[in-house]
């Protein structure tokens, strides 16, 4: 009798860690799913196919200039796709007009959405707000908006708190930025 119930605890409990593992593994198989269609999805976007060459038939030899050669240019061409993935991330996050950037440059700017970046990254002293816990405020990259001129947005934490704020920016001689903040809100 003792023996089984033993016996039914440890089947039970086997088929616990069995669903449980069969669950991580579906999860594991979507979340595959999920990156190859969105790995196929961009490379769709920008065009462009990795096709790797087949290996050549050598009677079983290896011909490790031939493998440099294929892995080089797949180096390459991962190389032209993060940049071209990285110019999308960018233009996603302007909404500067070809007449706006003309005009930032005329005013001295040679690059306008970076050197905007760029400088309101260095100011955060328009985060009103002082990190918590020993952490420092910043302005995350990932999150810096170039709205309509003159207006920029952005998300700013210390790695316990964060939120937005609204700056406005003036260019002066010499392409020298100002900002403003307008406004700024903690949000967690």
């Amino acid at each position: 009798m003792r023996i089984n119930r033993v016996l039914l605890i440890a089947f039970v409990a086997a088929i616990v860690v069995a669903g449980f593992f069969a669950y991580r593994w579906h999860k594991a198989d979507t979340q595959l799913r999920q990156h190859v269609a969105w790995t196929s999805s961009f490379m769709d976007s920008v065009s462009t196919t990795m096709e790797f060459p087949n290996p050549p038939y050598l009677g079983g030899a290896r011909d490790s200039v031939y493998w440099q050669w294929v892995a080089t240019g797949a180096t390459i061409r991962t190389r032209q796709m993060q940049g071209v993935a990285r110019h999308w991330i960018a233009q996603r996050q302007t909404l500067l007009d070809e007449i706006d950037l003309m005009q930032l440059k005329e005013q001295g700017l040679e690059d306008p959405p970076r050197q905007l970046r760029e400088s309101l990254l260095a100011r955060v002293d328009l985060i009103p707000f002082p990190g918590e816990l020993g952490g420092t405020m910043r302005i995350d990259d990932e999150s810096i908006v170039l709205l309509n001129p003159p207006y920029a947005f952005a998300t700013f934490e210390d790695g316990h708190v964060g939120g937005s704020l609204l700056a406005k920016y003036s260019i002066k001689p010499g392409g020298r930025i100002e900002w403003a903040r307008l406004w700024a809100e903690l949000e967690y």
